[in-house]
């Protein structure tokens, strides 16, 4: 078991938790918000597709001073994004937009040349070039149908009937092999443009579904912690060929009152903080596969963003350590309470000898163990842990409850550990979800999912985002089961028409069956089933 300090003396008021003090300035701005006119929540994910979907756009622009703009050194302008990553800004146009301005600059590519074309055989009437008749130069029209004759290679011949190789105007020669050199790069720039534009994996993410809203309930597990889990339902529609190594994340916005009217032009120290995943655990990837109906859990606990303030005050455990002395400063990491419970991290401190543990149960037994061996060896009462009232610092309201007949090997009636150790806490009025509720409101949180995994098709990693705020959110409720069992559709429910299509593009007439997905009750959620 590792240490904190040694044997060292800790003092109470000697440590001052980084977290609780964060805690109280946001119940301090909280409070000021309270008294304010409510402020209007402004997504910064817009849901702005069908079956209440998001394009994975976010509503995020940026402005600049025209006082900065002008500093030729430390001025940031537009001109550093237009020179240094040009091809992934016109990738972003609309295709159709992007096809017409190519059109357009290849056109003037072309009269470029062509009246290059058209100066130079006009350099002397005398001499001829081969493009007009003799003592005819070519007029701009066949200077153009050159150039395009050029650009594409097609091979209609020269304006003037005649298959020369310009031997009396080197500089037509010149001109033809510059604009040969230029139209090759033009022609892999406009592969490749097309390509990339008509193959990008982002819009793969259009076929993964997120659930209309998110679930926020109460669990208590088997040691009598309760744990707090806000849910999500992700689902990919092309279940046969799934998104591969899906996996997602959560991130908490809290906007508070940035969108008020008298606010506007403040500046807000507003960031994107991660949310730890539970379920599928974060630790191995948070990985998903989607083919069928998934859920995607963050447990709001001691370090989550979602707990409240009033809430944090209380300490890790749903509120049973309320003494910041006894808990370890996370020193501003993202954390979480589920791995204390598994013994993969310690979130608590003894501050008598500084030995650190993963849960209260555990740093309780040890604190009353201690006490029986240092009362046993006579230790001094002052400095050890003899001084520490168990009662008071696990907020215990019963006795140990003892086993009736049970006795120890020195005679005496055994203790019942596993019940002892179980600290009573006072449960809060009904109902359970109203603080959570409340805090999500004042404090303006914006809830984002993030689904990103790559496409199988084109290898290439794509990401799906949707959002949820207050009122996306139900308290005390599940997801209503949306998966039936399935089976194989006889000739007549399939159709002529539609079997003769799949034979085509699928190559089987009918494909094997399991289940199926209802989209019908896929949003909708119900009561908690206890069973």
């Amino acid at each position: 078991m590792a240490f904190y300090g040694g044997r060292a003396d800790f003092t109470k008021s000697s440590r001052v938790l980084t977290s609780v003090m964060v805690a109280k300035e946001e119940e301090e701005a909280l409070t000021t918000i309270r008294e304010e006119e409510p402020a209007p929540m402004k997504r910064l994910v817009v849901r702005d597709l069908p079956y209440h979907q998001s394009s994975n756009t976010l509503a995020v622009r940026h402005q600049m001073s025209d006082k900065h703009k002008k500093q030729s050194k430390t001025g940031l302008k537009y001109s550093h994004w237009l020179f240094h990553d040009w091809f992934h800004i016109i990738l972003r146009f609309r295709t159709v937009v992007s096809i017409f301005f190519i059109v357009v600059i290849w056109t003037i590519f072309l009269s470029i040349f062509a009246a290059l074309y058209w100066v130079v055989d006009r350099q002397d009437v005398e001499v001829n070039c081969g493009l007009g008749k003799e003592q005819d130069p070519i007029h701009f029209y066949g200077a153009f149908a050159f150039s395009l004759e050029t650009t594409t290679t097609v091979g209609y011949g020269l304006p003037n009937g005649g298959n020369g190789f310009f031997d009396n105007c080197p500089e037509l020669q010149v001109v033809i092999y510059f604009q040969m050199l230029l139209s090759m790069f033009f022609n892999a720039f406009l592969l490749s443009f097309i390509f990339v534009r008509i193959s990008r994996s982002e819009k793969r993410a259009a076929q993964v579904i997120f659930s209309n809203k998110a679930t926020l309930n109460r669990e208590i597990l088997p040691n009598g912690i309760k744990q707090y889990m806000l849910s999500a339902r992700l689902y990919d529609i092309d279940s046969r060929f799934p998104v591969v190594e899906a996996h997602v994340r959560f991130y908490a916005v809290k906007h508070r009152s940035m969108h008020a009217d008298k606010n506007r032009g403040t500046l807000y120290p507003i960031k994107m903080e991660p949310m730890r995943v539970s379920m599928p655990n974060d630790d191995l990837g948070a990985v998903l596969h989607m083919s069928v109906p998934t859920r995607a859990t963050h447990h709001i606990d001691f370090y989550s963003p979602l707990n409240p303030p009033s809430k944090r005050k209380l300490g890790p455990e749903d509120g049973r350590m309320h003494n910041p002395d006894y808990i370890l400063d996370p020193c501003k990491m993202d954390l979480r309470e589920h791995d204390c419970y598994t013994g993969n991290q310690d979130g608590l401190r003894c501050v008598v000898c500084g030995e650190t543990y993963g849960t209260l149960a555990n740093l309780k037994q040890h604190i009353l163990y201690t006490q029986h061996t240092e009362k046993h060896d006579d230790v001094p009462v002052e400095g050890s842990h003899q001084e520490l009232d168990v009662a008071a610092l696990f907020k215990e309201n019963a006795p140990p409850r003892r086993i009736p007949g049970g006795t120890g090997r020195s005679g005496k009636e055994k203790c019942d550990v596993s019940k002892d150790t179980r600290i009573q806490i006072e449960e809060p009025t009904p109902p359970w979800y109203d603080e959570y509720r409340r805090y999500l409101e004042e404090a303006n949180i914006e809830i984002i999912c993030v689904m990103e995994g790559i496409d199988p098709i084109m290898s290439g990693t794509f990401q799906a985002v949707q959002s949820y705020t207050v009122d996306d959110i139900v308290f005390d409720r599940e997801f209503a089961p949306c998966v039936m069992a399935d089976r194989k559709r006889t000739w007549k429910e399939v159709g002529p028409v539609r079997r003769f299509f799949r034979r085509i593009f699928v190559g089987k007439d009918s494909l094997p069956v399991s289940i199926k997905i209802d989209l019908d009750s896929y949003h909708e959620v119900g009561e908690i089933n206890e069973g």
